[in-house]
């Protein structure tokens, strides 16, 4: 299968949380492409994928943010109907939850199905939520 990790976030942090989560998803036997945005990038034709993760910082002075630029792009995306997806975000001591809460309400908006979702503290948790999606069937 083919999954695409959307992400936002500049710190080299949340590039290892990604790199470790698409491992474990190539790991097992999938295909994975990354999408920063910001950077310009151009997907916007979520078609070709099977299935779509999305992460994000947790953002704001009491949390429960993220990025606008994320927002806009997710919404200006093609093709999320009815696609599985995730989401997972770099937490602060207040607001994850609703950070989270906020990014899966935008995905179901498109028509997308939350699959699943996770807090990532660590390299490793990264790598246990790759494993998870790794298994995650079209």
């Amino acid at each position: 299968m083919r999954a695409l990790i959307i992400y936002s976030g500049s710190t080299a942090r949340m590039k290892a949380i990604v790199q470790a989560i698409s491992s474990a998803i190539r790991k097992g036997g999938n295909d994975v492409d990354e999408a920063k945005v910001g950077q310009g990038q151009s997907i916007t034709s979520l078609y070709v994928y099977d299935l779509v993760y999305i992460g994000s910082p947790v953002l704001g002075f009491w949390g429960g943010k993220f990025p606008e630029s994320l927002a806009s792009y997710i919404k200006s995306c093609s093709g999320l109907e009815g696609k599985k997806t995730a989401a997972f975000v770099t937490p602060r001591i207040i607001g994850t939850t609703r950070t989270l809460r906020r990014i899966m309400k935008v995905l179901e908006e498109k028509g997308s199905i939350v699959m699943a979702f996770r807090t990532i503290k660590s390299l490793s948790e990264a790598k246990d939520f790759g494993d998870i999606l790794s298994r995650i069937k079209k």
